[in-house]
């Protein structure tokens, strides 16, 4: 018997990518201290630690326990020519349907959030057409049959031109509930616009950007002070029976200590409000479009999630397929 130990309980082996290149690189799962770690190192770039968890009998159950047969989609995408995670898209070593799409109706965006994974903001002004749009729905529905879940996003969806048009177009395939991500500021704005949401009330839901009370955290993540602005389309998707879920984008030790405050109006004066999601943010800018394409965050072999969502905001989970894929169809699997 060996007289060293390492300093950490050995979990398992994985496939990650390097954060700086995007190197698909060999990587292994630790406990230590009560946190996992996944460890990997790039040729070029060293040694890297990265936090997937600060619970690990949690973490344990999430991948022992859990779990369930693989629900797969009803059409593949994408051919396996470079192994996971470069071959996203779906591809036929991926390991779950799509839970939730997203359909990037535009680059164009009212903000320039410095957390912003689209790379989007005032100077994009590509909106993509009614044509590309349908064919983007139509490969939602072909893939799934019948979609869980639709986020038209962007960008920011709701300055799109033809924006009803576009949420007539997907309120006429059989999507089982369809929402919108917004960061709230037309909402805030504009009350008819409000009004004619509301047409569109049955199967359908707001996902609104909802950071902080506090005008510092709004600083740095949104680059705008947006308190007003969030309590006004608050106000207004309640006062017309919009359902709303609030999303946070968390980062430690900036506004994790609102966690309680956010919940608040979902079980008091907010009969609207279906509840809060919380995404981590990350401060990674997008990358171009490559033959061979970086991965999303810390990826394991055939598409398996690392702890629900990865700490990301350059691919949205484990199994996304985000800046590089021709449809801009984004599919996840939570």
């Amino acid at each position: 018997m060996g007289e060293k130990k390492r300093p950490y309980l050995f979990y398992d082996i994985a496939i990650s990518i390097c954060s700086t290149c995007y190197r698909k690189v060999e990587a292994k799962t630790i406990f230590q201290d009560g946190n996992v770690y996944m460890l990997k190192r790039c040729p070029e770039h060293g040694h890297e630690r990265v936090l997937i968890a600060d619970d690990v009998d949690y973490y344990r159950r999430c991948r022992e326990v859990f779990i369930k047969p693989p629900e797969m989609p009803l059409v593949y995408n994408t051919p396996v020519k470079w192994g996971c995670p470069y071959d996203c898209g779906l591809c036929t070593d991926h390991e779950q349907h799509s839970c939730l799409t997203l359909i990037e109706i535009c680059d164009y965006c009212n903000l320039r959030c410095p957390v912003c994974y689209a790379a989007s903001g005032p100077e994009r002004q590509q909106f993509r057409d009614l044509l590309l749009i349908e064919k983007m729905l139509d490969a939602v529905v072909r893939n799934e049959g019948q979609p869980d879940v639709v986020q038209i996003s962007g960008g920011e969806p709701t300055m799109h031109p033809e924006f009803f048009k576009i949420v007539e177009l997907a309120k006429a395939r059989p999507i089982r509930h369809l929402m919108v991500n917004t960061n709230g500021v037309r909402i805030a704005q504009d009350e008819e616009f409000v009004k004619q949401l509301a047409e569109y009330a049955e199967d359908f839901e707001v996902y609104l950007q909802f950071d902080s009370f506090e005008r510092e955290p709004l600083m740095q993540l949104r680059g705008a002070d947006l308190r007003r602005v969030r309590m006004d389309a608050l106000e207004k998707l309640n006062r017309y029976n919009i359902s709303t879920n609030l999303v946070v984008t968390l980062k430690k030790g900036l506004n994790d200590h609102e966690i309680g405050k956010t919940i608040d109006p979902t079980t008091a004066a907010q009969d609207w409000i279906s509840g809060p999601g919380v995404p981590p943010g990350s401060f990674r800018s997008a990358r171009p479009a490559t033959a061979h394409p970086p991965a999303s965050s810390y990826a394991p072999a055939g598409g398996r999630g690392v702890h629900r969502r990865l700490p990301r905001r350059h691919g949205l989970c484990s199994c996304s397929s985000r800046r590089w894929q021709p449809w801009l169809v984004r599919a996840t699997c939570m």
